[in-house]
Order: C-alpha cells, then structure tokens, then sequence
C-alpha cells in the first residue's frame, strides 16, 4: 500500500474487500491526467495535502484498492457557449485513454457489461456529464453523450445553467428548474441514464425526487447535518433522494467532511455514511471518492490503492459484510439496474445501448 500511513487491516477485511463488487461512483482523476498530461495507466505516487491532480487514482492503484469500476467525471469551465464540443473532446479523450489501455480497462454501459469486466479482469469506467451547461441548451446533446459512455448526468456543477440551479449559486436562496428540465429527465429515464443531484440546489433535489420515475444518486457528497455547508446535503435531501431507491455516495474530501480539514481521517467518511445508515438504511449508502476533484483527502486514505483500509473501518463500526457489500458496490448496481430496465421495451437489468 502506497501513502503516509498504512492502518491496520485484518484478514476478514481484505477478505470482505477482495470479494466484493466495488464501484465507486465520482471520480476525477481521468480529467485531471489530461490537464496535468499524466498516463493514467501508470502509477503515480499519492499526493500530499491538497495537492490537487498529482494523482488520487491510476490504473495500478484502483487495482491495488481493489476497485472494479470507477464513475469518471467529465468536466468543464461552466460558460455554455462551446461547452458541448468541449465535453464532447473530454470524452474522446477518455476514450482514447480506454482503448490505449484495452487490456486493464473497459468502457461500461451496463450492470452486465461491469459484471463482465470484472470477470475479465478489467476495471470498468462509466463516464458521468457533470453539469447540464455542457448541454449548450439542447436535449440531444443528452443523447450524443449517452451513445459515447456516459451513463449519468449531474443536473448542475459549481454554476446554475439553463435548467437546474446549483447549490453554490449564491444568488438563489429559493430555485425552480428551469429551461426544459422535465423533458430532460424524460429523455434520460428512457435511454438508462442516471439522473445526479450532487452539487445540486435543495429546491431542485425535492422537485427532481418528486418526479423521478426512477431511483436518483448523488454521486459524490456528505451530510449538513455534520459538516453545515452550501456543498453538503441536509437530512430531508438524503430522505427525498432515497425515498426514490437512490443512493448517496460519500466523498473523501476533508474539506466537505468536517471543518477540521486537514485532520480528517477515515473515521469522518464512515461518521457520514453512519448518518445516512441512520436515517434511511446502509442500503443507501455508497462511495463516491471524488478523486483528483481538486480535493484533498484523510492521511490514512491516501489514494486509491489504501481503499481496503476503509472496508476495515466499516467493519470496525459495526456494519455487518452483507452492509458493507452494498456500500463498495451492490447499492449503486441495484440503482444502475433498476435505471437500465426502466428503458422502454428492456427486460431485467438492460444492455445499455451498444457503444461504438
């Protein structure tokens, strides 16, 4: 294990780990090997404090973290103008980074094809639209990047767009969607796409849930209620995306898990997964690391290699291995499950689409 500190972790845990389907819903670290011209495929020595982009995650260490499938962020700068050619050269680019890379990775558009994956030994990489600006106002932008890999769509990033308001915004203290936000959820229910609510403003998250016919996620993020920021999500968010079936997936961002920052450790991911487990059930609880988000992230969880050191600290706070299965992994394959077989005319859990 790569990083400052290695907690100790015991024979059941790696077990428990090794065993399970793991999937970790947000990161950014396939971007930030762009910006910063990194192969991602090759290993890179973790960061330090908030070294942002150095890497969180490669190849060699999601391996090593025993992670089957990653959520890979696509990101832009929030101006609409050109942001769906930009977004559209982004995922070119993973792609690319995929097929270079065909023996280790896989593009999944599919619980069946990450199944698979798995069974080949191969990583499997979603791709995820964060922010609907990269839409440039039109709906078949959803439908190109739906047929390039991404497999959900978060409604806004740092700044409101078109159709949804983002929490960050600090302008509006009250929200309503905007634009043709309905007919955007409709569009992305009947092809399988994941509707995201991380980042997203609290008005926007209640009016979604209400309307979703299908379970929504947060991919990345963390309690109010323990760590009170714009960022984080209040009790009644957690209730209204879950009462859909969704899931939350918790961050490892020391910044948005406690106002200690720097001295955030294992224990506050597992203190915001507790709140959740608490509420509505562990079965909506799952990872969402957010990786080279421009984040830093607890010592004794360094990068990705040291992730079987967070099942250890599941397990040491008590969830039993049936809990701690759905948080690595079996709560967001139900959701993706549950979203493929709504397309029309799909039975059980859905293909997806073929990607070309």
């Amino acid at each position: 294990m790569t990083g400052t500190t290695a907690p100790r972790i015991s024979e059941e845990a790696r077990a428990l780990h090794e065993s399970s389907l793991v999937v970790d819903m947000h990161a950014d670290s396939l971007m930030a090997a762009k910006v910063m011209r990194r192969d991602f495929r090759k290993r890179h020595r973790p960061p330090r404090g908030w070294q942002p982009w150095l890497l969180h995650a490669d190849v060699p260490r999601l391996r090593e973290g025993g992670v089957d499938a990653v959520c890979c962020g696509i990101v832009t700068h929030p101006f609409p103008a050109g942001a769906r050619k930009r977004a559209r050269a982004s995922i070119q680019y993973a792609r690319g980074v995929l097929a270079k890379g065909s023996r280790e990775l896989a593009l999944a558009g599919s619980p069946g094809d990450i199944r698979r994956a798995r069974g080949e030994g191969r990583i499997a990489v979603l791709f995820g639209i964060e922010g609907m600006h990269m839409l440039s106002g039109g709906l078949e932008a959803i439908e190109e990047f739906y047929g390039l890999g991404a497999r959900y769509v978060t409604l806004a990033h740092f700044t409101s767009n078109a159709f949804a308001v983002s929490s960050a915004d600090p302008f509006r203290a009250t929200a309503r969607p905007g634009g043709r936000l309905a007919e955007a959820l409709d569009l992305m229910t009947s092809l399988g796409m994941m509707i995201d609510l991380a980042h997203v403003h609290t008005d926007i998250i209640e009016w979604t849930c209400r309307r979703s016919r299908v379970p929504v996620i947060v991919s990345h993020g963390a309690c109010a209620a323990l760590r009170p920021t714009f960022r984080n999500l209040t009790d009644s968010d957690i209730r209204n995306v879950t009462a859909t079936g969704g899931v939350v997936g918790v961050i490892y961002a020391t910044g948005w898990l406690t106002p200690r920052g720097h001295g955030a450790g294992l224990s506050d991911i597992v203190d915001h997964a507790d709140h959740v487990r608490g509420l509505v059930g562990a079965g909506h609880v799952a990872l969402g690391s957010d990786w080279d988000g421009l984040i830093s992230t607890p010592p004794d969880l360094p990068d990705a290699a040291a992730l079987p050191a967070l099942t250890q600290a599941f397990l040491d706070r008590g969830y039993d291995p049936d809990e701690v299965r759905g948080v690595l992994g079996g709560n967001f394959m139900r959701v993706f499950t549950e979203v493929c077989a709504a397309r029309p005319g799909t039975a059980g859990e859905g293909s997806g689409a073929a990607l070309e």
